[in-house]
């Protein structure tokens, strides 16, 4: 019997289809049948949500993916999400945390070209999808070019290239070509007890270093009704000594912060270097070898279940249980259970 696969529509190059004037519009669901034998890999269903570019991407449009996929986990053996390039790896990042423990393949992908262009890679990308769908996978994932991606540990590398993700701290857990291949590092199926959580807290922000700079943008945010801080750190996560006075000022509001590394491979160590340590003993933590787009949406995950569950606290308290939320692996998203 073939097993049962939902295909979530968001948008994306995908499936989008020029007009009579050569503009992409979004198709309805002819692009299916641009895929030869598409429908014998699986019994197929589809949903076709708002479709927007995802460069307006919000946490409340993740949170209805999620929403979506939970409902009907007890009816489908996989889901395939189409997406836009351009957040994919956010959103499969978002998805990783707002539903967990699924136990079945949520496989996200898109395309540099649409579907019906000439030479287009949506072709294969939707085709291994559906297929990945059907099988041995047990977490969320970008399915993309030759590759399936951990979804906590992908970003989008290549603005043309077909190839366009990579995951540069972990190797791929499924390789595309002739045939599908899994790896053994991946998560398999299992019997969940699906976990719903979608009051991400969208006041995070995301800030990079500037070297050189004399403008300190920290500074300016102390003004800002944020919830937590992801930085950029160079190369270890080292942060720069005109922040760390600004820095001291959030840890004393409560305000958490959550130090990356802006390095495509390697790890945090901010305490290897007096520029980092600074920055520890300021009150940040750091991301380890979380992506900064990873690190971003676990924070709004940690500031939202403290939000809602433990409101009562006193900010001191409330800074020091999200920090205990955001380094406690969620499907193996930090290197330490990955060895």
């Amino acid at each position: 019997m073939k097993k049962k696969v939902l295909i979530i529509d968001t948008g994306g190059t995908i499936s989008q289809k020029p007009d009579n004037t050569g503009v992409l519009k979004p198709a309805v669901n002819e692009y299916i049948d641009m895929v030869p034998n598409l429908e014998n890999l699986a019994d197929l269903s589809f949903t076709r949500m708002d479709r927007i570019d995802s460069t307006d991407m919000t946490t409340e449009y993740r949170a209805s993916i999620a929403t979506e996929i939970y409902r009907h986990h007890h009816e489908y053996d996989g889901f395939v999400v189409l997406h836009g390039t351009d957040t994919m790896a956010d959103t499969a990042c978002a998805l990783t945390y707002m539903i967990q423990n699924l136990g079945k393949p949520i496989v996200i992908t898109g395309a540099q070209l649409p579907i019906f262009s000439p030479g287009p890679d949506g072709i294969n990308n939707l085709y291994y999808s559906v297929e990945a769908a059907t099988r041995d996978i047990g977490e969320t994932v970008i399915c993309f070019g030759d590759r399936i991606l951990r979804g906590s540990r992908a970003v989008k590398e290549n603005t043309h290239g077909f190839n366009a993700f990579s995951s540069p701290r972990l190797a791929p857990v499924g390789e595309l070509g002739v045939t599908l291949s899994l790896l053994d590092h991946r998560i398999r199926r299992f019997k969940g007890n699906p976990v719903l959580f979608t009051d991400f807290d969208s006041g995070i922000v995301y800030m990079r270093q500037t070297s050189g700079s004399s403008i300190d943008v920290l500074d300016h945010l102390l003004d800002a009704d944020l919830s937590g801080i992801v930085i950029g750190g160079f190369g270890t996560g080292n942060i720069q000594s005109r922040l760390i006075d600004t820095m001291k000022k959030f840890s004393d509001r409560g305000i958490p912060m959550v130090v990356a590394t802006v390095c495509h491979k390697g790890s945090t160590m901010i305490d290897q270097y007096a520029v980092g340590k600074a920055a520890h003993e300021a009150g940040a933590i750091e991301a380890k070898d979380l992506s900064h787009q990873a690190a971003v949406q676990k924070l709004m995950y940690a500031c939202g279940k403290v939000k809602k569950d433990f409101s009562l606290l006193n900010p001191r308290d409330k800074k020091e249980l999200i920090y205990s939320i955001f380094t406690t692996p969620v499907a193996r998203d930090m290197a330490e259970i990955d060895e």
